[in-house]
């Protein structure tokens, strides 16, 4: 997309989280776009209560799609008419595609897929219409990382749990994600599986939480972190062994010259999904800004950074172009890198001869095990996860 040249003051506000909110992909998009763009980054838990609250404070949100069960109801975001998105045929193809080796067996959780389009009655559906709750743009099969190069040992949820780690264990705080990987963790240590994964009952709560607070007491867990920097400043002390990881924490805390390596359970993975919405205050020049910021997400560069913060693309063809041969066989293929790759900052975070943990992208996409979820008892379950942070 060539530079715009325009004298326009008036900005975009995008709410979201350090996940997609780099400071490369701002400025680009502000040279590109010709008006300036303010990023209000917050953590997840805080840019779900600000979205779902206050729409009059943000333009677009850029967020995951699990969010949408508790956000969509609040009618803070308004529906995105496909026919204003510019390359939303190589994202259905792309779509079509990940629908297929993500979710062809019903995989539980908060799928994208079910909650992607808006029906007749301003509902969210899986099924095709001309409006979106939320446009595709990055996601990603998370796990759980080590420091050193122990993952050979821990092939397995499970290994959260182990007692050689104790006192030494770290986990993401997010009552939609922490909780996923702890039940993901229980399901294997333990032997035993809920009725839904992605939906658990009162009693299943309970009985997970009560297992997690009989290691609370034994003091199993270093932490339940919120930003990266946390794992890495308890890293660094030599506080903390294994920890919960996204492709992102993986990135920053390569970045840092921190040995840790990302791990593949033999039980699948924890996916997530994310996207851009639109405010439902957003009207008039507000939401034609919006719409150029949504379709300049899908021309490459955006991609192309986020590819190299951890993330895959919803429309990898235009990424593609972005980035260099071996960028694209690390990320992608699977394929051993011959040469250092950088963050999308410039600093190194591959050595060569690195392989992608878990194969190439659609090997690991086709084994997620479970998506990021908002359940119905999300109140019930995130009051008694405090008990377990506390």
């Amino acid at each position: 997309m060539k530079t715009i040249k325009n004298s326009n003051t008036e900005e975009l506000t995008v709410l979201g989280t350090s996940v997609t909110h780099l400071e490369v992909i701002k400025k680009k998009a502000e040279s590109d776009l010709g008006f300036p763009i303010k990023y209000i980054t917050l953590d997840g838990t805080e840019a779900q209560r600000v979205a779902a609250l206050s729409p009059q404070k943000f333009d677009v949100y850029d967020q995951w799609f699990h969010d949408l069960d508790l956000i969509w109801p609040t009618k803070s975001l308004q529906a995105i008419d496909i026919n204003r998105i510019a390359h939303w045929d190589d994202i259905s193809e792309s779509l079509n595609s990940l629908k297929v080796s993500c979710d062809s067996k019903g995989t539980p959780g908060g799928s994208p897929f079910s909650r992607l389009f808006i029906d007749s009655g301003d509902r969210l559906t899986g099924d095709c219409t001309e409006k979106l709750s939320m446009l595709p743009t990055v996601y990603n099969a998370d796990t759980f990382a080590m420091v050193g190069k122990k993952t050979d040992y821990a092939n397995s949820w499970a290994a959260l749990f182990d007692p050689e780690f104790s006192g030494q264990v770290s986990i993401q705080n997010d009552a939609a994600i922490g909780v996923i990987d702890c039940y993901l963790a229980y399901q294997s240590y333990s032997g035993k599986s809920f009725k839904d994964a992605g939906n658990f009952e009162i009693p299943e709560i309970d009985e997970l939480i009560d297992f997690l607070l009989g290691l609370k007491k034994k003091k199993h867990f270093a932490q339940f972190w919120k930003e990266e920097s946390e794992v890495a400043n308890a890293i660094n002390a030599k506080r903390v062994q294994i920890s919960s990881m996204w492709w992102q924490g993986f990135v920053y805390l390569r970045r840092l010259g921190i040995n840790i390596n990302m791990c593949t359970p033999k039980e699948g993975y924890r996916g997530w999904f994310g996207g851009l919405s639109i405010s439902s205050e957003a009207q008039g020049k507000k939401l034609d800004m919006a719409y150029r910021y949504l379709n300049w997400w899908l021309d490459g560069f955006a991609g192309a950074s986020m590819t190299r913060n951890g993330a895959y693309v919803a429309n990898p063809k235009s990424t593609k172009k972005f980035l260099e041969k071996d960028e694209w066989n690390y990320w992608y293929e699977g394929r051993e890198t011959k040469k250092s790759l950088k963050d999308p900052f410039g600093n190194k975070i591959i050595d060569p001869g690195e392989v992608h943990e878990g194969g190439n992208y659609l090997e690991r996409r086709s084994n997620i095990a479970i998506w990021n979820s908002v359940m119905d008892e999300h109140n019930y379950l995130s009051r008694r996860w405090l008990d377990v942070q506390e």
